[in-house]
């Protein structure tokens, strides 16, 4: 399976889910949505497509497997139904009204903040790993 990097981002009009160019294969795969889950169900359609037009044409299309990266407006829209601002300020300590702001695009995080609040999900994504339930 051959690993190629994708983005996910706010857009003009909702969400978005691309694989530019730069690839080695140089395919160019995009997806839109109101939601991160609309822009992914897009973005796999339009994989979907591209392979059938490869295959028509004779081509033979890779196995790809997508790794997604997010800009900090959609990761906080995304995971904000399932993990709160305040429960995100404790991993991150990053106020929750600052990521709020950032959740909802007035304003954007410096390179820093963006680092601080990575270092802290890791840390707890990390922690959930050594769980162990009885």
């Amino acid at each position: 399976m051959n690993k190629i990097n994708a983005f996910i981002e706010v857009g003009k009009d909702g969400l978005v889910a691309v694989c530019t160019r730069s690839n080695k294969y140089h395919y160019m795969i995009l997806g839109c949505g109101d939601s991160v889950d609309e822009a992914m169900e897009d973005f796999y359609e339009c994989r979907d497509e591209l392979k059938q037009m490869e295959e028509d044409a004779g081509r033979t299309f890779p196995d790809l497997e997508f790794e997604f990266a997010y800009d900090t407006e959609s990761f906080l829209r995304y995971y904000g139904n399932i993990l709160t601002l305040t429960g995100l300020q404790k991993i991150t300590g990053v106020h929750h009204k600052q990521l709020s702001h950032y959740a909802t695009g007035q304003s954007r995080p410096t390179a820093k903040t963006v680092r601080r609040i990575q270092e802290g999900i890791s840390r707890f994504a990390d922690t959930l790993k050594q769980v162990r339930l009885v």
